[in-house]
C-alpha cells in the first residue's frame, strides 16, 4: 500500500506543481473544475446516490453552478463568498464536533448531503482560482504573485498531512475523534501543525518578513491546518455513515479523489479568508 501511495504521489506532485506554477488562471480554473467534478461524483456516492445516472446528474449540477459563476466573471463579490465559506465551515465544524448527535441532521437525507456538496465544491473552486489569480500581494516590501501564494497554501496542507501521518504513526496515543476516524490522534494534529509552522516560518524568514508578517503568517497557518483537519474528518464522517473505507478507487494507494483533497476542500477557503483579511486585497 505504501509503495502504491508513493508511486501515485510521485505522479501527482509534479503535475500539481505544473498546474499551479505554469498554467494561466483560466487553464488552472478548468483543471480545478475537472478535479472538483471527479470528487463530486464520489461525493454523490456518499450522499446515497447509488446509480451512475444519479451520480452524473449531481456532477452536472455542480459543474453548472461552477460554470455559472465563471460566466458571471466572478460578479459575486469575494466578500460574499468568504462570508458564505465562514458560515458553511463553522457549520461543518459543529457537525464534526457534535457527531454522532449531529447525524440526525443529515443521516439518510441525501438532499442535505448533496446541497452541502454543491456549496463545498463551489467554495473550494472559487478559493483556488481566487488565490491563484492574486495579482501582486505586498509582503515584506516584496510583491508575490498568486501562483506562489497558491503553492505556499498547498505546502502548508501537505506539511500538515505529512507531519500528522508520521507523528501519529509513531506517537499517536490520544484519539482525536474515535467515533469518526479511530486512526487519527491529537499527536498527529500536533505533529502536522508543528511541521506546517516550521515551513511557514522558513518562508517568512526567506522573504525577510517583519514581526507583524510573522504573526500574520502563523495565524494563517494555524487556521489553515485546523480546517484541513475539519475537512478530513467531515469526509470521514460521511464515509463512516455510508459504510465505505474510501470514496473511490481512481488514485491507487490513496483511494478516491475526494480522499486526496479532503483537507484541501476546507483549508483553501479558510486560507483565502485569512490572507484576504490580514493583507487587505
Amino acid at each position: 500500500m505504501l509503495k502504491l501511495r508513493v508511486i501515485t504521489a510521485s505522479v501527482l506532485f509534479p503535475f500539481t506543481l505544473y498546474c499551479i506554477l505554469f498554467l494561466s488562471n483560466a487553464s488552472f480554473a478548468f483543471v480545478m473544475c475537472f478535479v472538483m467534478l471527479i470528487a463530486a461524483y464520489e461525493w454523490a456516492g456518499l450522499a446515497g446516490f447509488t446509480t451512475p445516472l444519479r451520480k452524473m446528474a449531481f456532477v452536472v449540477i455542480v459543474g453548472t453552478v461552477i460554470y455559472s459563476v465563471w460566466l458571471m466573471n466572478f460578479a459575486i463579490s469575494s466578500y460574499f463568498m468568504n462570508l458564505l465559506a465562514s458560515i458553511f465551515w463553522f457549520f461543518c465544524a459543529v457537525l464534526v464536533l457534535k457527531y454522532p448527535k449531529s447525524a440526525s441532521f443529515w443521516k439518510d437525507k441525501s438532499i442535505v448531503i448533496a446541497v452541502m456538496g454543491i456549496i463545498l465544491f463551489l467554495l473550494t473552486w472559487y478559493a483556488l482560482i481566487s488565490i491563484h489569480g492574486i495579482e501582486g500581494l505586498q509582503f515584506a516590501q516584496k510583491t508575490i504573485e498568486g501562483p506562489y501564494i497558491m503553492l505556499f497554501c498547498m505546502m502548508l496542507i501537505w506539511a500538515a498531512d505529512t507531519g500528522a501521518y508520521f507523528s501519529g504513526r509513531h506517537f499517536g496515543k490520544n484519539k482525536l475523534a474515535v467515533q469518526i476516524s479511530p486512526g487519527k490522534s491529537w499527536e498527529g494534529v500536533y505533529g502536522g501543525t508543528i511541521l506546517a509552522v516550521l515551513i511557514a516560518s522558513a518562508g517568512t524568514i526567506f522573504y525577510q518578513g517583519s514581526l507583524q508578517d510573522y504573526f500574520n503568517i502563523i495565524t494563517i497557518t494555524i487556521a489553515t491546518v485546523a480546517f484541513s483537519v475539519i475537512g478530513d474528518l467531515l469526509e470521514s464522517m460521511f464515509k463512516r455513515q455510508a459504510g465505505v473505507k474510501d470514496s473511490g478507487k481512481i488514485l491507487p494507494g490513496h483511494g478516491g479523489m475526494l480522499d486526496r483533497i479532503d483537507g484541501v476542500i476546507a483549508a483553501v477557503p479558510i486560507f483565502f479568508i485569512a490572507i484576504s483579511q490580514l493583507y487587505k486585497f
